[in-house]
């Protein structure tokens, strides 16, 4: 068995890799609409409180940014192969008024934290998914530059970076440097993908399951699409 080592080594850094990149690729544009939508609806029913209609529209958006959460922790759950526990969220009280039912997403607190998370996510996805890309367009542009190099209709002009780190701008100086940076990149990309991943994982964690942990204050915990909602 010790033979399969490397294998089997290779094989779950490729695994992580995947699994970070694509926790991070689509955690951009699941912020973007839970971030312009919830936003949307939140500025609306604050403008529309005074005439009654903002309360519900405000329990609204605040359901909604729960099945948003809720969809996040799912996304917890591929990432790391755990449950992310899930904050219990109290029901009105039997034999409550169809107002005080409907509104009584309001008065929790986690429900105002998963609101929260959806609006300060926004520009922490930006930085994880713009990050990671960058990186991979560095590992294989710079690798492959020896194929489509050659392609760059350079004509008189001089590549000002290539001249200063390499002391010419040759043909050869400049597939030589865009083949280091590229082999530096492949070599610090797990580094970049894994951190990314792992920031965007720790601030979600943070406010949609740590706090309801530590205050025990959670159900069963969200392990499937089915319980999304």
């Amino acid at each position: 068995m010790a033979g399969y080592g490397p294998s089997v080594s290779c094989v779950t850094i490729i695994r992580r890799l995947g699994l970070d990149f694509a926790y991070t690729f689509l955690g951009l544009p699941l912020a973007l609409v839970s971030f312009s939508l919830l936003v949307s609806l939140f500025a609306a029913s604050i403008g529309t409180a005074v005439i009654f209609v903002g309360i519900p529209l405000l329990a609204l958006t605040l359901l909604l940014a729960r099945g948003f959460a809720d969809l996040e922790r799912l996304r917890l759950l591929q990432l790391t192969g755990r449950a992310a526990p899930r904050p219990r969220y109290a029901a009105a009280p039997e034999g409550a008024g169809w107002f005080r039912r409907i509104t009584a997403p309001i008065g929790q607190g986690q429900s105002w934290l998963d609101l929260l998370y959806a609006v300060v996510n926004l520009p922490i996805a930006i930085i994880t998914f713009v990050l990671p890309i960058v990186w991979w367009a560095m590992a294989l542009g710079g690798l492959t530059y020896w194929f489509w190099g050659k392609f760059i209709p350079y004509g008189d002009s001089h590549d000002i970076v290539t001249e200063t780190i390499m002391g010419a701008d040759t043909a050869h100086n400049r597939t030589l440097f865009n083949t280091i940076v590229g082999a530096l990149a492949l070599l610090t990309v797990y580094a970049v993908q894994r951190g990314s991943a792992a920031l965007q994982a720790t601030f979600a964690q943070t406010l949609l399951t740590r706090l309801a942990v530590v205050q025990g204050r959670t159900q069963d915990p969200v392990t499937s699409p089915a319980k999304v909602f």
